[in-house]
């Protein structure tokens, strides 16, 4: 008998032909909610209604066919001889996907709320080159799951414990420690991360809603009203005001209001979030209506990126995002976003990763040219130009000299938080006016540099460098091109004499 679980062909839990229903079901409603909308805003016709619901169980039992056909074409297992697991699927084309082994990137079990309810669970299995999932089992039993995944996975550790360690590396034979993202930590990240951004999505709401709330107030002659009513002057006045005053109040509400979602949001999504340590990986297992499972290979780690603003800081909480080998790196699904970590954690997770922490002995600055340039696109040109238009009037010289003080303040921030970081295991791109960033990469994982320079910068000896791997890339601007020239023939010297694999 072989010694190879999954040898034999199997097929998703049966439960899953109720899914299937619900997913092929919501992908019509998807497409067909506009009918529903005019039907119930201008069709008043009884036999229109039998109609549409008589339409609606068809539509359902149809799909329910559609789904346990699908159900019975779908099968996976492992290959005895090459050890691939083998996808077969499809009901008229028929597909069939091998993965190898040794090219499976990670294997993430999730559950989602619908599979919640029906307690089964979603495996996908992902591969270099792709930003999406190559193969999805969407319904399997969390003890399937967890032993294709083990199996999937063990190639791994074979892979990671014949590697040489690294200088100063640190290993364990056997970890099984834990880290949990506490409440408070969560919600300290809640409070002080991204509320720019929710408030942002909102403003239009808010526009929306003060448009419409001003049109009324003109349509019902308030303001006439009053004054014909003998009002004295100071209602009048503060009638004036009401608009600036509402708008005033209703950014603060707003901004409150974004702030409490964004809370919310990061409290469901990453609620319980613990990271599990292995032999050669972190496992990540969070959400409180979605499950999610995701899983970190210590050799496949191409970049971390280290997100923390000025309250962050004082409340000694920051993200971290830990991208592996991935085809789109502005794709969520690329990395692994870990939030609310603190130093100690983030220190803790980083030496995992590489085995030690990075310190940084050498730095680059951008040149001051840079925030010359700065000015010139973002304050010179645009005020030269509202006034050759002649749309510089006196009402707005105090709005244009409160943008080129604002603008000038964010660009001040942004030329001094820009730096490069290396040293002779790792390169590190800090940027960022409120949210500072700082994108880690190591040296040996880099697949390709570019180095630039614009002929009006041969003179001043400035240029840009980027710096390419399997999960992104770190660029920076404006700086000395001599010295990032000596930066890149290091590099490229590391990663030609490196034996270490990228992957």
């Amino acid at each position: 008998m072989t010694n190879i679980p999954f040898s034999i062909p199997r097929r998703q839990s049966k439960i899953g032909i109720l899914l299937l229903t619900l997913i092929n079901f919501g992908k019509f409603l998807k497409a067909a909610w506009p009918l529903y909308v005019l039907f119930f805003i201008r069709d008043k016709n009884p036999g229109s209604l039998v109609f549409y619901i008589a339409g609606t169980i068809t539509v359902f039992v149809v799909m329910s066919l559609v789904a346990y056909l699908q159900y019975r074409n779908f099968s996976y297992f492992i290959n005895e001889k090459s050890g691939e697991l083998v996808i077969s699927s499809g009901i008229i084309n028929r597909k069939k996907v091998s993965i190898e082994k040794n090219k499976i990137q990670e294997v993430n079990i999730n559950q989602p709320l619908i599979h919640r309810l029906l307690n089964i669970y979603k495996l996908e299995v992902d591969s270099p080159g792709s930003d999406k999932k190559e193969v999805t089992v969407n319904a399997i039993s969390l003890e399937n799951a967890r032993e294709l995944k083990e199996y999937l996975m063990d190639h791994q550790t074979a892979t990671l414990l014949s590697t040489e360690p690294a200088p100063g590396a640190v290993f364990n034979k056997k970890v099984t420690e834990r880290i949990t993202i506490s409440m408070a930590s969560l919600i300290k990240y809640g409070l002080t991360a991204n509320y720019l951004k929710s408030f942002l999505g909102l403003v239009g709401i808010a526009i929306y809603v003060g448009q419409n709330a001003l049109e009324f107030i003109r349509e019902q002659s308030i303001e006439e009203y009053i004054v014909n009513n003998g009002a004295d002057h100071v209602k009048t006045a503060l009638l004036h005001q009401v608009p600036v005053l509402g708008i005033f109040m209703l950014v603060a509400v707003f901004f409150i209001l974004g702030i409490i979602v964004n809370l919310v949001v990061n409290l469901v999504i990453y609620f319980g979030m613990r990271i599990t340590k292995g032999e050669e990986r972190l496992s990540l297992e969070y959400g409180l209506l979605s499950t999610k499972n995701a899983l970190i290979s210590r050799s496949k780690v191409q970049m971390v990126t280290e997100i923390q603003n000025f309250l962050q800081k004082k409340v000694n909480v920051l993200q971290l995002r830990i991208s592996q080998i991935s085809g789109d790196e502005n794709n969520k699904d690329s990395y692994n976003t870990i939030p609310g970590c603190s130093s100690r954690e983030k220190e803790d997770i980083l030496n995992f990763v590489w085995t030690r922490i990075p310190h940084f002995s050498n730095s680059l600055k951008p040149d001051f040219r840079k925030l010359i340039g700065g000015n010139l696109s973002f304050v010179v040109i645009p005020i030269t130009l509202l006034f050759l238009t002649g749309r510089l009037d006196e009402s707005y010289i105090g709005l244009v000299a409160i943008y080129a003080v604002v603008a000038e303040v964010l660009l001040i921030m942004a030329f001094r938080n820009s730096r490069l970081y290396y040293n002779e295991d790792f390169i590190s791109v800090q940027s960022g006016i409120w949210d500072i960033q700082k994108k880690t990469i190591e040296t040996e994982k880099i697949q390709a540099i570019k180095l630039k320079q614009y002929f009006w910068q041969n003179k001043s000896d400035l240029g840009s460098a980027t710096f390419f791997t399997a999960g992104g890339k770190v660029t920076f601007r404006s700086a000395g091109y001599s010295k990032l020239r000596k930066l890149v023939n290091h590099s490229l010297y590391k990663v030609e004499s490196s034996e270490k694999s990228w992957m």
